[in-house]
């Protein structure tokens, strides 16, 4: 994924994370992309969340919380974007269904055992790498949520997909945003990445 986008990405998320009306733009350009993805994973109040890539405003985590309060723990490996997103949930008063924690996608460290939900954002590099890590660590029934771009702006995001996401159950988004669709992979009784 090129860098410049994600440096893009943290710029609007911090001025978001500072100024109320664009905390307003962002949380609308995302609350439709949330419900159409609480719909497709079934999410409930019983739910763990685990959103890898949260970055610096945790819109994502926040919807998820608000639609369904579900328990939410956002994962970015950028100190810079979790000691700020601790700021924000600190600034809304979530930090006790919103935990922000430091730690990498693709790092064998990360135990996502615990997790019924676990949400990939679609800056999230390298993709399959993360995935398999998380697949091979989740329990059986988990269900992972995989952003992916349009096909217009894919080039900016990680290329590297395995073939078989094609098949996936998914839900598309609505045009004028760089999300094209989330893909729903849940978790077989027979592991496939272990």
């Amino acid at each position: 994924m090129l860098k410049w986008i994600t440096n893009l990405t943290q710029k609007i998320e911090d001025q978001a994370a500072k100024v109320g009306l664009v905390f307003r733009l962002c949380n609308h350009y995302y609350q439709d992309v949330i419900v159409k993805e609480v719909v497709l994973a079934n999410i409930s109040k019983e739910d763990h969340i685990l959103c890898i890539g949260g970055g610096v405003c945790p819109i994502s985590a926040i919807l998820f919380h608000r639609l369904t309060g579900a328990r939410i723990t956002v994962i970015d490996n950028d100190n810079t974007c979790v000691r700020k997103a601790k700021k924000v949930i600190n600034t809304m008063s979530l930090e006790g269904d919103i935990r922000i924690l430091h730690a990498d996608g693709q790092n064998a460290q990360l135990d996502t055992s615990s997790y019924t939900v676990i949400h990939l954002a679609l800056q999230v590099a390298p993709l399959e790498q993360v995935f398999k890590h998380v697949a091979s660590t989740a329990q059986i029934g988990a269900k992972i949520l995989i952003r992916r771009p349009r096909n217009h702006v894919k080039k900016l995001y990680c290329r590297q997909i395995v073939n078989w996401f094609a098949s996936l159950p998914s839900t598309s988004h609505s045009s004028g945003r760089n999300i094209g669709r989330t893909l729903l992979y849940v978790i077989p009784q027979t592991r496939v990445f272990e």
